[in-house]
């Protein structure tokens, strides 16, 4: 009798994994499928960016601005901010003082400064991870899964992550959509050094500079906000640096964008962690109609 008791406690236990493992399968599939059609909206959505580049769209602005605008944009370039990004890299899971990084392929999709998505997949089979952070129609969220089934971050949806997920998209407007920051755009320029440069975007009635350095060149090598974020010791949202250091750059059709980037929270600090390490391995724009 034992013996059956036995076996019908296996088999419900093992039913009730079954179950457990299958509702895990179906709301990561429709995490996807809501992520291609977010995506699908991204690559249909109008550039409001027309014409060419002419330098002289930059002329009044300050002597560093001019020199980055001259590095990131050709002259007679075709103006485009929608493109789609595939990558590959290292993502970190832990902190200053233990990495545990992950390899990971990515591929990003930007509209700036409306929004981008960002998906992943880690190559680890045995911590295998697949999510995206999403900005988009005003709303921002996380979602990642581990090994298809278990969920490790699912967050948003409240205003703290839609400032934190504007911070993110102005930060990358101008390490990969340079042209989002043309003043004919709205972004406002000032010359702080030199070789520092901020520029302020407002959008969705919010509002975030970015500092970037530059070089001789007006190649930016390093980009700072002030960002609203909960990734600290208390876990609550304040501002805090953020920011990275751009290595390599590419050029696509006239338009140059970083190539070899690494980021992280409480960038230029002790506390700084580059969790996220990527190198791009294709760039393309939304195709002209």
């Amino acid at each position: 009798m034992l013996k059956i008791y036995f076996l019908y406690a296996i088999y419900f236990v093992g039913a009730a994994i079954a179950l457990l493992v299958a509702i895990g399968l179906w709301f990561n599939y429709s995490d996807r499928r809501a992520l291609v059609a977010v995506n699908k909206e991204i690559w249909q959505y109008k550039d409001l960016a027309t014409g060419v580049y002419d330098p002289a769209m930059v002329g009044g602005l300050p002597e560093g601005v001019q020199r980055y605008f001259s590095f990131m944009i050709a002259p007679g370039a075709l103006l485009k901010t929608i493109n789609r990004i595939e990558m590959v890299g290292e993502f970190g899971l832990g902190d200053v003082n233990k990495h545990n990084y992950f390899a990971f392929d990515g591929i990003q999709y930007n509209a700036a400064p409306q929004g981008f998505t960002w998906s992943l997949k880690t190559k680890d089979n045995l911590m295998a991870m697949n999510g995206d952070d999403t900005f988009w129609a005003g709303e921002a969220w996380t979602k990642f899964w581990l090994l298809w089934v278990f969920p490790v971050a699912r967050a948003g949806g409240i205003s703290d992550y839609q400032r934190s997920g504007f911070g993110r998209v102005v930060t990358e407007m101008a390490a990969w959509s340079p042209v989002s920051l043309l003043p004919q755009f709205g972004a406002q320029w000032e010359q702080l050094s030199p070789n520092l440069i901020r520029a302020t975007v407002r959008a969705h009635g919010l509002e975030q500079a970015v500092d970037i350095t530059i070089d001789a060149r007006g190649a930016p090598t390093a980009f700072l906000i002030q960002r609203w974020s909960n990734s600290n010791a208390s876990q609550v949202f304040k501002l805090q640096p953020f920011g990275g250091v751009a290595h390599t750059y590419a050029t696509v059709d006239g338009i140059t964008f970083v190539s070899e980037v690494e980021a992280g929270n409480h960038f230029g600090t002790p506390d700084y962690f580059p969790f996220f390490k990527a190198k791009v391995t294709k760039f393309e724009f939304q195709p002209t109609p």
